[in-house]
């Protein structure tokens, strides 16, 4: 496929990593290495998104894994999307067959291959962006709400799955079955963070949402998976039995979405320092490559105790 279109895709919105960054630049652990980059190239790959051509074996797979058990009202909305997705392909082959074929026309197909799948991630991250907004404002009024709160859980959702699949992905698969989880995942992860907000939002009534206000010299960090489970092994790669999501919004505020009787449920809101430590542990256990601060010496920190903190899993 020819370079065109947008390159660079981003898997957590610049927006989001605003609040840890000066002059849109922000500390970042990268190979135990910590760098100052500008976010505009943190989070990111070279045509992440780029949608893959899905033969029909790929169609039957994505149908019997992800759409046969959703929600009956989901499932036409999930067929829709498969199609919308092999469109793009579907569209060069019958240009390439027909002899019309113009470098003009093919590089409108090809701007929807590498396109179509971060545009759509793209007007999730907008749709969330007001309640991540409300949330750095004290606000939870929206969990509530019958039309935000759809919105919401599909957003952050889709963050905790954009990236967390992929990782997964590495971990467990050879490099056969990676190729032919690559060709499905821009699929399988809107399907999966359908689901999953779908189910969030029914179930709402069973956690508890609480907004951490950390006063402390230990600021909180996030990472390029900085929607986590805290209640997961982060070295485990099956389902977990508990879902419970920890979600750092700036140095000095972070979400969490437990279950009333959850052991993460803290006596207050306000934390210690150690505390803030231990949710920014938790968040670096679980990063994807790269690990965020707004200032080294906290980077330094889970540098230094990261190691002991993942052996205790």
């Amino acid at each position: 496929m020819a370079s065109v279109g947008k390159k660079l895709h981003h898997y957590v919105p610049r927006f989001y990593l605003k609040a840890w960054a000066q002059d849109d630049f922000v500390y970042c652990l990268l190979d135990r290495e910590i760098l100052h980059p500008n976010i505009r190239n943190v989070a990111a790959e070279n045509y992440f998104y780029r949608l893959r051509e899905l033969s029909p074996k790929d169609v039957t797979f994505i149908r019997e894994v992800a759409i046969v058990n959703s929600p009956e009202k989901l499932k036409g909305l999930h067929e829709n999307l498969v199609r919308a997705f092999s469109l793009p392909h579907i569209a060069r082959k019958r240009l390439e067959a027909s002899g019309r074929a113009t470098p003009e026309l093919l590089a409108v197909v090809d701007k929807a291959i590498a396109e179509m799948n971060e545009n759509l991630h793209t007007s999730i991250e907008e749709d969330f962006k007001p309640y991540l907004d409300s949330m750095l404002a004290g606000n939870l009024r929206f969990y509530s709400d019958q039309a935000a709160g759809p919105v919401f859980f599909r957003g952050i959702a889709a963050q905790y799955l954009r990236t967390n699949q992929i990782k997964r992905a590495r971990v467990i698969m050879g490099a056969d079955k990676f190729e032919s989880f690559q060709r499905v995942v821009n699929v399988l992860v809107h399907i999966l963070a359908i689901n999953l907000g779908f189910n969030l939002y029914a179930d709402r009534e069973h956690y508890k949402v609480i907004l951490l206000d950390n006063t402390t010299d230990v600021p909180f960090i996030t990472a390029d998976q900085p929607v986590i489970n805290i209640a997961a092994n982060p070295k485990e790669t099956k389902p977990p039995d508990k879902f419970e999501l920890y979600y750092p919004l700036s140095p000095t505020k972070a979400m969490l979405l437990v279950e009333p009787s959850s052991s993460h449920l803290p006596d207050s809101s306000s934390l210690t320092a150690i505390s803030a430590h231990l949710y920014n542990l938790h968040i670096g256990a679980h990063s994807y490559q790269q690990i965020f601060a707004s200032s080294p010496q906290e980077l330094e920190s889970v540098r230094s105790d990261l190691p002991a903190f993942r052996s205790c899993f």
